[in-house]
């Protein structure tokens, strides 16, 4: 009887499961993969507005943390400064582990995944001084001059000093 049922339950709702995966993207969160071409494309065409490009994981604790207060920093100073986020986990992981991530934060801000191969050279090409460890965040201003690079985990209160030193 129990096996009966259990074949019964499962022939009514592994369709609703397979149709209407749990990891569902929304539409406002477009994700695309990005190089190095592309990113100095982002940085040298500011339309007069600064730029905070975040580089995180989603598998990056700091990172998570942290995202609270780039979400906050984007909506409060949209008039100001751009936020881009840009995850270094694997392309194909966007929509079982981007996605999720972002959604969680309800994200609003332009995120990207790096596609870059040469780890090195998306280093260097963001700052021959950043050793790779993340998070870490980089500012520009509007004519895609950087500003400033910040490594670990930041506060809103610390990203917040930022702009308003460079964007007031």
């Amino acid at each position: 009887m129990k096996i009966l049922r259990v074949l019964y339950y499962g022939a009514i709702y592994l369709p609703l499961i397979i149709i209407h995966p749990q990891s569902e993207q929304p539409d406002s969160i477009v994700i695309k993969e990005i190089g190095i071409s592309e990113l100095s494309e982002i940085i040298n065409n500011r339309n007069g507005k600064g730029l905070l490009i975040n580089i995180w994981a989603t598998w990056c604790r700091p990172c998570e943390e942290e995202f609270p207060a780039l979400v906050r920093l984007s909506d409060q100073y949209k008039d100001k400064i751009d936020v881009v986020g840009i995850s270094i986990d694997y392309p194909d992981e966007v929509e079982s582990k981007i996605y999720p991530f972002l959604n969680k934060y309800q994200v609003s801000f332009i995120n990207y995944v790096n596609e870059e191969k040469d780890a090195e050279e998306f280093i260097n090409f963001l700052n021959g001084e950043w050793s790779g460890a993340i998070p870490a965040s980089f500012i520009y201003d509007s004519d895609g001059n950087q500003l400033e690079f910040m490594i670990g985990k930041k506060s809103f209160k610390e990203f917040e000093e930022a702009v308003l030193n460079y964007f007031n």
